[in-house]
């Protein structure tokens, strides 16, 4: 099966290459995708050289979209907690989406646990999940909640806070080894499917492959996706561990392209 004629291809801009970010995105471009997930953080600003804004520009004179950009999760167990990092981490999130829409980046993806072992869904989590609803809903950005290693927590939210801006981001390798109905998610949350990471496992480990060289059911994925209310790029995050150390980052982009392209 080939990609519909409709459906452009993205990339995640960390694509398993530590290059410079100019050269990053002008394969990006040259392989081609269409749009690129992007990284709004600026925790790597030292070893990448611009900042998530200098980026955001540069991927579009590029010719290149920006669908979303996914947000720093490290700290996002805080978020859970009545504490004072807890309140810096949801400042900082509040100061995401505002940046967000002053560059015209549609959607924010969001983790809503981070590690195995993550805090209780907490009244103080929920109050400030609702808030940031709220500040997306002022400024028509949409908050696509990744499913994790946590689905229930993804699930209470998503069933808990009925907003416009509050949707799923599908992670295809997440889903294969974490959730106990791989590919349910995309039935029961089709209608609010607003962002999606595309990659391959073999059902043990989070290998972030190309699509098609795991067990992956591909042919499910596709119809899900289809089904859903989604309408955006099929976006490959596919940075692996696995790429063999003589494959040029040009040969990768072309090889995960032309992967896509076949099973998509």
């Amino acid at each position: 099966m080939k990609t519909n004629d409709k459906r452009k291809l993205g990339v995640f801009i960390w694509f398993g290459y530590r290059i410079p970010v100019p050269e990053r995105v002008q394969l990006i471009r040259e392989a081609g995708f269409k749009t690129v997930l992007h990284w709004w953080d600026d925790s790597f600003v030292d070893a990448e050289g611009l900042t998530k804004e200098e980026q955001a520009d540069l991927i579009r004179k590029q010719g290149l979209e920006i669908e979303n950009a996914h947000l720093q999760f490290s700290q996002m167990n805080h978020l859970w907690l009545d504490t004072q990092d807890g309140q810096a981490v949801f400042e900082g999130y509040l100061s995401d989406i505002d940046g967000l829409a002053e560059h015209e980046i549609p959607a924010a993806v969001l983790h809503l646990t981070s590690g195995q072992n993550p805090p209780p869904i907490s009244s103080i989590g929920m109050c400030r999940m609702r808030a940031l609803a709220e500040r997306a809903e002022k400024h028509g950005v949409r908050i696509a909640l990744e499913n994790v290693k946590n689905t229930h927590f993804l699930t209470h939210v998503l069933d808990s806070i009925d907003s416009p801006m509050i949707g799923l981001c599908y992670d295809s390798g997440h889903d294969y080894i974490w959730s106990p109905k791989p590919y349910e998610l995309l039935e029961k949350y089709g209608d609010r499917l607003f962002a999606v990471h595309l990659h391959d496992n073999i059902g043990q480990n989070d290998d972030h492959l190309a699509p098609g060289q795991g067990k992956i059911d591909w042919d499910t994925v596709r119809a899900g996706i289809e089904n859903s209310a989604y309408s955006g790029a099929y976006t490959l995050e596919i940075d692996s561990a696995e790429i063999p150390a003589a494959r040029t980052a040009q040969e990768h982009l072309t090889m995960c392209f032309e992967n896509a392209t076949g099973v998509l």
